[in-house]
């Protein structure tokens, strides 16, 4: 695989599936170590993510990407598949997760792929609560009263930050997310299955109000996401442009062209396309082709990169 002559070209990965008491998680593109997704297609066929990284580095994610994130990939995308009603969860920020845990923490990003009946997000609270309010509601079962839910549609798009907590039923989500599993149960709606972390995570709760949904382009610290109406061909050319390109399809199909060879992706699919190809085309397949792009754009440097979570 060590070529370094040969120049990267946008790749595909095999999806990673596991079973969970809720539903299902698919990981399209992770690079976590118990997770680590593998090329499908092209002269990288048959190596995992983790290994492209340690041998291309910069090539694969760019400059900014690799001085925060080292040879890890800096984001992950997965598709959950909420059947019954997940726990409530909560997530560190980056500083958090540094000091405590020797770990990047985690924002991410939820769109909605599709909702059945009884779909329902859980995203912070109604009103300000009180530390003692919350954790007596959770010790009580009575949590539910507390949060802020809504009835989500497909399409919309929800920021989860650090500190909000967080839950889904009956939905189908795909997450653009920091390249983190690091996360804290807080309620499992009373189950005694899994082990729950509500004090070990406590003081990391933003007790404040709710969240709405997203419109549009999503710019954090992490990533930048925006959706693509695609209908027309679109050319790409970007001789200062220092990061990744992910491409999923939302709805549709297109085709990514570069250097003469087709890449062509169905609904739900995603392709990455190196830091180092600078020259490509989008061309839909279909009609109302939609897709979404995730890239890093600048910030300020890091002096400490941090291992992947195992």
């Amino acid at each position: 695989m060590n070529d370094q002559s040969k120049k990267l070209t946008p790749m595909k990965f095999l999806p990673d599936t596991q079973q969970m008491p809720w539903g299902t998680v698919e990981y399209k593109l992770a690079d976590l170590g118990f997770v680590d997704s593998m090329a499908c297609e092209g002269w990288l066929k048959g190596n995992t993510l983790s290994d492209i990284m340690q041998t291309y580095l910069e090539r694969v994610v760019g400059e900014t990407a690799f001085e925060w994130y080292g040879t890890q990939f800096p984001v992950l995308v997965k598709r959950l598949t909420v059947k019954g009603r997940s726990s409530l969860h909560v997530n560190p920020d980056d500083e958090t997760a540094e000091q405590r845990y020797d770990a990047f923490g985690k924002t991410a990003l939820w769109y909605v792929e599709d909702a059945g009946p009884n779909a329902r997000l859980y995203l912070g609270f109604k009103r300000p609560v009180s530390a003692e309010e919350f954790y007596k509601s959770c010790l009580e079962g009575k949590v539910e009263r507390l949060l802020h839910s809504v009835t989500p549609v497909p399409g919309e798009t929800y920021l989860i930050k650090p500190g909000l907590v967080h839950a889904a039923k009956d939905v189908t989500l795909l997450e653009v997310a920091e390249a983190s599993e690091l996360w804290f149960r807080l309620h499992d709606w009373g189950s005694t299955d899994r082990e729950l972390h509500l004090e070990e995570a406590f003081d990391l709760i933003d007790l404040g109000g709710k969240i709405p949904a997203h419109k549009g382009e999503v710019v954090t610290d992490q990533f930048t996401v925006h959706q693509i109406p695609l209908s027309e061909a679109l050319k790409s050319h970007r001789d200062e442009d220092d990061t990744f390109l992910l491409y999923i399809c939302l709805k549709g199909a297109a085709v990514l062209q570069a250097d003469g060879e087709n890449y062509r992706l169905q609904k739900g699919e995603l392709i990455l396309v190196p830091a180092e190809v600078n020259d490509f085309f989008l061309i839909p397949g279909e009609r109302d082709t939609l897709l979404m792009e995730v890239r890093m754009d600048p910030r300020e440097s890091n002096d400490i990169v941090s291992d992947p979570v195992e």
